[in-house]
């Protein structure tokens, strides 16, 4: 027993080692390494020294065919959205809403690895797919809507004209409208971006039209995408029936255009996205997701002034009593991603890693192990 001990627990120092001395590991290395952890128990001393952090988790939309082996951040099979909220039952993070979450972190009442579920844009996958499982869950989730495209019933462009040049088994292409022809096999990138930058100031029917004209060229069946209504957000009647199921839905700009030193569009931006939404959403629209995850820190004053209570970015962690709400993290899940990797994030593992990474492990477990006070709640709101 002492020797398997010995052996174990030298394992475990081996793996944690290479964890924090960021000695790159191969994916497959790197699941071998958490699982080792986990079993030494090290995801558990990690969930209680972060148990003051709030979760929020990102999702986008949700694979409809089979939109996951295009982009398998962007969206994500069912089966795996189900496993991961049932994962969040099973091992006991309260989840909350959105609003709640934020008012809890402010006044320093988070009940222990608080949790909150995200799902960015508004993709029509997510009243197909998602919202059955959230019914049947109870989960609580909140859902930023980009509006343009609600507004304006075609396939998103740039990631439609993308997965075009992605899904083409053609090794050459002549573009429609002149553009030119193209070698895939060493101009493929080039001939995306002049594609895309003859369609993107098009409007709406022409980029549809625009769109058929490149998959034809492409030889890809522009008819059954259509068909599979991939690429496309709610409309607003399913965005109703996701408000009427009690999912919160809340801004995410109009168009997902994100400008960083431009106040008055940074306004327009939001003041139409909030003007759409108030039609659907019966709760107060106060809380944004950065389009991207692009964002400057000086923003946060600005959103202040339009009313907005909180930001969320995508970069990585967790969110305690001294984070700004207007650069809220998140941990962005997807099919890349694999079940003990996402543990690993839940459970603060990660976290603590990131800690030492960045020279601040000792002092941010002084600050942690430190019981947020009512007094210090919201102080950099």
């Amino acid at each position: 027993m002492v020797l398997a001990s010995s052996r174990s627990g030298m394992t475990a120092s081996t793996f944690l080692g290479l964890f924090l001395a960021r000695i790159p590991i191969s994916p497959i290395g790197l699941r071998i390494g958490l699982k080792v952890v986990q079993l030494c128990g090290l995801f558990r001393i990690a969930r209680l020294i972060t148990r003051h952090g709030l979760r929020i988790i990102c999702y986008h939309g949700l694979a409809l065919a089979e939109e996951d082996k295009y982009r398998g951040t962007l969206f994500v099979r069912d089966d795996l959205f189900r496993r991961r909220m049932e994962y969040l039952r099973h091992q006991k993070y309260p989840i909350l809403t959105l609003s709640e979450a934020i008012d809890a972190l402010s006044e320093g009442r988070l009940p222990p690895c608080a949790t909150v579920v995200t799902m960015d844009d508004g993709w029509r996958g997510v009243h197909t797919l998602a919202l059955p499982i959230i019914k049947k869950l109870r989960i609580p989730v909140t859902v930023y809507i980009a509006t343009y495209y609600v507004e304006n019933p075609i396939p998103v462009y740039p990631v439609t004209l993308s997965y075009l040049f992605w899904l083409t088994t053609e090794r050459r292409v002549v573009l429609p409208r002149g553009l030119g022809a193209f070698e895939l096999q060493s101009r493929a990138q080039e001939a995306e971006v002049s594609a895309h930058q003859y369609g993107a100031p098009l409007p709406p029917a022409e980029q549809l039209q625009f769109l058929g004209e490149l998959a034809e060229s492409l030889n890809v069946p522009f008819d059954r995408i259509e068909k599979q209504q991939l690429f496309r957000l709610m409309d607003e009647s399913q965005l109703r029936e996701l408000a009427t199921a009690g999912v919160d839905l809340q801004l995410h700009s109009h168009s997902h255009r994100w400008p960083l030193h431009d106040r008055q569009a940074v306004e327009s931006e939001i003041a139409e996205n909030r003007k759409f939404l108030e039609r659907v959403a019966p709760a107060p629209l106060e809380h944004f997701c950065y389009p991207s995850g692009v964002y400057g820190i000086h923003q946060g004053e600005w959103l202040a002034a339009l009313g907005i209570k909180s930001a969320s970015t995508i970069e990585p962690g967790l969110n305690y009593d001294d984070t700004s709400r207007f650069a809220l993290r998140r941990i962005v899940d997807g099919g890349r991603v694999s079940d003990i990797e996402f543990a690993a994030e839940m459970t603060g593992f990660m976290e603590v890693v990131r800690w030492y990474r960045q020279g601040r492990l000792l002092s941010m477990l002084r600050r942690r192990f430190r019981v947020p006070r009512r007094s210090d709640a919201g102080a950099s709101g």
